[in-house]
């Protein structure tokens, strides 16, 4: 996919969880010992205006009809990186970008209850809007210093800063390359802070973080 002037093939989305301490206070969900992995799967991106695509399969049912915005930093992998210690994950990152983790709300915690895994609610068609461009990390020295917000329909939802990451780019970087190697243009989003909530068919997202940009998409019932 083409985000901004780069293509990018990656192979893997991988989210992290529960890494803002007040998301993990408003969803009531454990604070974590290690980063919590989930993924998205590749059908889920979308680029910069396109639309998210609301299922007519949860918007229709009361047990699953609550679809969540969650703006995220992203960073793409540059190359093919495995075992990767602290001290040499930027030289493996080829740049950040802005994530928005569409989620099916309440299949989500009908799943957590039910000691399932996020996979599902997590992983529908076009809930994986990413862009509007990528920043190399020659451009951004501190991807720890940026403020990072996102408005439905112009009103601010969500605002925090990047410092606020329980689990920095670098102990990510070096916990996920311990479990699996990372390929080229792969997708690591770091997680969001507070104000998750639902969004309508007919909704307008825009998802911003400092030095990067902003991501619109406006959210669309399947098969109008």
């Amino acid at each position: 996919m083409r985000i901004g002037t780069h293509t990018i093939n990656p192979t893997k989305i991988i989210c992290v969880g529960t890494n803002y301490m007040d998301h993990i206070e408003e969803t009531g969900l454990d604070v974590p010992k290690e980063p919590v992995l989930f993924p998205k799967t590749l059908n889920c991106l979308i680029s910069e205006k396109e639309p998210i695509i609301y299922p007519k399969f949860l918007f229709n049912q009361r047990k699953y009809n609550r679809v969540d915005y969650e703006v995220e930093l992203a960073f793409i992998i540059k190359d093919k990186c495995k075992d990767i210690p602290k001290d040499d994950v930027y030289a493996h990152i080829l740049g950040y970008t802005v994530f928005n983790d569409i989620t099916a709300r309440k299949m989500q915690v009908k799943d957590i209850l039910s000691k399932l895994p996020w996979f599902r609610s997590k992983s529908f068609d076009t809930f994986g809007p990413i862009g509007p461009r990528i920043v190399g990390t020659n451009e951004i020295k501190d991807p720890h210093n940026l403020n990072i917000e996102l408005r439905l329909n112009g009103e601010r939802k969500q605002f925090s800063n990047t410092k606020h990451l329980l689990f920095k780019i670098p102990e990510l970087m070096e916990y996920i390359t311990t479990h699996f190697t990372l390929e080229p243009g792969d997708i690591v989003a770091t997680g969001t802070p507070s104000g998750i909530g639902p969004v309508q068919p007919g909704d307008l997202i825009t998802a911003t973080i400092e030095k990067i940009g902003t991501l619109t998409n406006k959210v669309v019932l399947e098969g109008d």
